[in-house]
């Protein structure tokens, strides 16, 4: 589905930090909650990890 500009992703700020930040904009927090959770499924299952 196209989100347009509606999402980002943002990598750590250096290699001792083992995090990925997900942050989003959009129009509602039902929208930003889908797009969070949506890009974090996709890195979920690219490093074979859950989130929290």
């Amino acid at each position: 589905e196209e989100r347009g500009n509606a999402g980002r992703i943002r990598g750590p700020a250096s290699r001792k930090e083992p995090l990925i930040r997900v942050m989003a904009e959009g129009q509602s927090q039902e929208q930003l909650e889908e797009i969070v959770e949506d890009i974090a499924s996709v890195i979920d299952q690219e490093l074979g990890v859950r989130h929290r």
